[in-house]
């Protein structure tokens, strides 16, 4: 069994040092969301397989882990949980007080800042954080430009330099996005350097980042619910001037896309459709990096099922690039549940198969929003609302097949209450911290 060693968070080096890293011993994530810059995609091509066969080890050898999780409403909160991934205990170890109630939160890229996103207040705050349970409030941008006035559901950081942080408007319409920048020696935001707009028609609710072949460019894909496109952008490395280069539209009318990720090798996008209750994936064009020829629809509910009683809400990656993890929420005031789904991805990024649909353990509410631990492929976070609780889900009973390491069974392994009231406002997405 090869076991693999995951610095302290008093071990991280300091912001920026991570732009001369070079793959190492130690695993890193190949995806494009709270994690470490990925490697080349030719040199992630080769890595993939072999980090696949390494699932059953695991990646990290410590019991403990910790993450946040914010509030969707208010009061406008932030708690800091410990999970034992040997006893699967799940444990509040600090409440900690925002700037404001967070519908997004995702951290800098080696996890020394926290940026956050309103849907109360027109601005994206970020947090120093020193430990799990010291956590500070350094500045908050107030959007401006082509966004001025506007609130966010969704904000992502690049892991790679020069560390822009990304956001959306939502709701809509007239949607925007802002490129902000940020200091170089703490990584607290600064300031709005460049803002756009969609249509007219637009909300646009999540974003996702990537880059491609030997570029030094960043392709910002974004799911605009309201105006049933993706959109994909380019952001200049030497310049950081934001321009169109693609739009789709999607297959069908009010499909809805929410959530979209993006595969470190650069060649396909996983959209999923709030109201369709589905996922498609798009490969991207070699020249624009636009999203170009979609893929199989799956869907995320199961069959038979009355489409009108759901509402799709996450689609997240694993740490190796060959997991894709999606959630459909059920509809407030009926008496079902919501449903996680996991998908089983090629080297490539090709979805192979769906390995299972599971129900959860209520309806999800507003959230149901799932985040795959960056220390192993088979734990994932998931958070609640109303009902104000986070819970850990394991995938188990692996088999290595042609394909890769295929698992019969999920089920959520640990739970934690945070809130006991409905106006709480607990919980929007969780972010794994150690």
């Amino acid at each position: 069994m090869c076991i693999y060693h995951l610095p302290s968070p008093s071990q991280k080096e300091p912001f920026g040092s991570l732009a001369e890293r070079k793959f190492h011993s130690t695993p890193v994530s190949l995806g494009l969301g709270n994690s470490p810059p990925p490697p080349p995609p030719s040199t992630a091509k080769m890595l993939l397989p072999i980090i696949s066969t390494l699932t059953l080890a695991g990646f990290a050898s410590a019991a403990i882990h910790n993450l946040f999780v914010g509030n969707l409403g208010n009061p406008a909160l932030m708690y800091s949980l410990e999970f034992n991934d040997e006893t699967h205990s799940l444990t509040r170890i600090e409440t900690i007080t925002a700037d404001a109630s967070h519908a997004w939160l995702t951290f800098d890229h080696n996890k020394q800042n926290i940026y956050g996103a309103s849907l109360g207040k027109s601005r994206i705050a970020s947090y120093k954080v020193a430990s799990p349970t010291t956590v500070k409030l350094t500045h908050a941008v107030e959007a401006s430009g082509a966004c001025h006035n506007t609130t966010s559901a969704f904000v992502e950081a690049q892991t790679w330099p020069p560390y822009t942080v990304y956001s959306v408007s939502w709701p809509g319409p007239n949607a925007c996005g802002m490129a902000i920048g940020v200091d170089p020696a703490s990584g607290a935001l600064t300031e709005v350097k460049q803002s756009w707009k969609f249509a007219s028609a637009s909300g646009v609710h999540g974003l996702a980042l990537g880059r491609r072949g030997g570029s030094n460019d960043t392709y910002i894909y974004s799911a605009d619910l309201s105006g049933d496109a993706v959109w994909t952008h380019r952001a200049d490395a030497e310049t950081g001037k934001v321009t169109q280069v693609g739009k789709k539209v999607m297959p069908r009318e009010k499909m809805h896309p929410r959530h979209i990720r993006v595969h470190p090798n650069g060649t396909y996008v996983y959209v999923l459709m709030e109201a369709a209750n589905s996922l498609v994936s798009w490969s991207l064009d070699a020249e624009t990096g636009a999203a170009s020829v979609a893929g199989k629809e799956y869907s995320l509910i199961p069959k038979g099922a009355d489409t009108a009683k759901y509402w799709s809400a996450e689609v997240m990656l694993s740490p190796s690039g060959r997991y894709l993890w999606a959630t459909a929420r059920a509809q407030r005031g009926t008496a079902i549940v919501g449903y996680i789904s996991v998908y089983l991805l090629a080297a490539d990024g090709a979805i192979v198969k769906r390995m299972m649909q599971v129900p959860t353990t209520t309806t999800g509410g507003w959230a149901n929003a799932i985040t795959p631990a960056f220390w192993s492929d088979e734990y994932a976070a998931l958070a609640d609302t109303p009902k104000g609780y986070v819970e850990v889900w394991k995938l188990s009973d692996p088999t290595t097949t042609a394909d890769g390491v295929e698992y019969a069974t999920l089920k959520a392994v640990a739970h934690v209450g945070l809130q006991a009231e409905e106006a709480s406002g607990c919980c929007a997405n969780a972010i794994w911290y150690s």
